[in-house]
């Protein structure tokens, strides 16, 4: 029994010191915080940008918003994520005149597979109806103005227009039922 207990100990004891502290670094039993990744918040960064003096464009409401709710899906300069969500950069829906369709979308969602410019998406894009006419209205006129893209400004009026004639709407708009 004597014989066994030794290597017993040996491995309760010394198999989990060594397992702890084969996971610290070479100049320390752990890593230091200078090792974390330092996380800039990119509205952070607009509001130092707008008290530097550059240019407000991107501290404007519809900016604000666009970050904080859409920028997570379409990426920061509205360029999308391929094969899942579709950019809003050059994008053909944000230039049309018809700022309907996108006000859809953004009350109701969008889900299904579309093609833009050749390429396939197939995400689903949640509804975002709690968001005021106002707040709406600017998000979607900061991206018919941003990343080469050049359309009207699009009013609360048209968004409120919009909510009230899809108010019985309960699922997210497809393809086919926007065309």
């Amino acid at each position: 029994m004597k014989k066994l207990f030794l290597p017993l100990i040996l491995i309760i004891v010394v198999l989990p010191f060594t397992t702890l502290f084969s996971g610290c670094n070479v100049s320390g039993f752990f890593t230091t915080y200078e090792d974390d990744p330092v996380y800039e918040s990119p509205i952070a960064q607009d509001a130092a940008a707008a008290k530097g003096g550059a240019d407000g464009a991107d501290a404007s409401p519809g900016a604000t918003t666009f970050k904080q709710v859409c920028a997570t899906c379409h990426q920061a300069k509205g360029q999308g994520v391929p094969g899942t969500y579709p950019p809003l950069a050059g994008s053909a829906l944000a230039r049309n005149a018809d700022a309907t369709k996108p006000i859809r979308i953004v009350l109701h969602g969008f889900q299904g597979q579309i093609e833009r410019n050749g390429k396939t998406y197939n995400g689903v894009m949640a509804a975002w109806s709690q968001l005021t006419d106002q707040e709406i209205a600017e998000v979607l006129s900061y991206v018919r103005s941003s990343w080469g893209n050049s359309a009207a400004a699009v009013t609360p009026d048209e968004v409120k227009a919009v909510r009230d004639q899809t108010s019985g709407r309960s699922s997210a708009y497809t393809e086919a039922e926007l065309n």
